[in-house]
């Protein structure tokens, strides 16, 4: 069994992302288990600090704030993907701690690697402003999809419904992130909202 660290950053504000960061770095410090974290805290902590002036600049500030804002986002996300990674590595050369090693660390956990296909996914295809969204179809019943381009102050809007599980979102502007989400709907009534994917689509 391997086991994994269950990060979700797409269901996180950025002050949630900010506090989250700050958290693994007060965890990992001076923890016996974790000798060279890569990358390591004091590139976290530099990196967070900045994505806080950014978020307060961008409050009432330009488009381009806003733009430096979500940049510098962008980046933390790579450096805690990156130090998840690194603890996963450093949890799993050891089956019994395993687990204990990874909550030592700030992260949360999941226990074991999925080989499912997940119940949303999304990619971009190639095509400019186009995005494929893949959910399981389900049996006599519908399925709902919805989009938003905010986690902060999300505004969920539905671009779908229908049997089909597989649709491409087309017409997006590029240099942005969506999130997407759906859920199913049967005679056996409705099902909660899926996890959120988050794609980010270059020009």
């Amino acid at each position: 069994m391997k086991y994994l660290v269950k990060l979700a950053l797409s269901l996180l504000s950025i002050i949630q992302k900010i506090e989250k960061a700050r958290h693994l770095v007060i965890m990992m410090t001076g923890n016996a288990n974790f000798a060279s974290p890569t990358p390591t805290p004091a590139q976290v902590t530099t990196t967070t600090n900045q994505l806080e002036a950014l978020l307060l600049k961008a409050k009432d500030g330009t488009k381009s704030d806003t733009a430096a804002m979500r940049a510098k986002e962008r980046e933390l996300d790579i450096l805690i993907k990156q130090l998840s990674t690194y603890v996963e590595g450093v949890a799993n050369a050891n089956q019994t701690t395993a687990e204990a090693v990874i909550l030592s660390s700030g992260f949360d956990l999941r226990k074991k690697a999925s080989r499912n296909t997940p119940e949303l996914s999304g990619k971009t295809t190639g095509i400019p402003g186009e995005i494929k969204l893949h959910r399981l179809a389900v049996h006599r019943g519908s399925i709902e999809f919805q989009m938003c381009t905010d986690l902060t102050n999300p505004d969920w809007k539905t671009i779908n419904r229908g049997t089909r599980g597989i649709i491409l979102v087309t017409g997006l502007p590029a240099e942005a992130w969506y999130y997407f989400r759906s859920r199913t709907i049967t005679a056996d009534g409705t099902s909660e909202w899926s996890d959120v994917v988050a794609v980010y689509l270059i020009k």
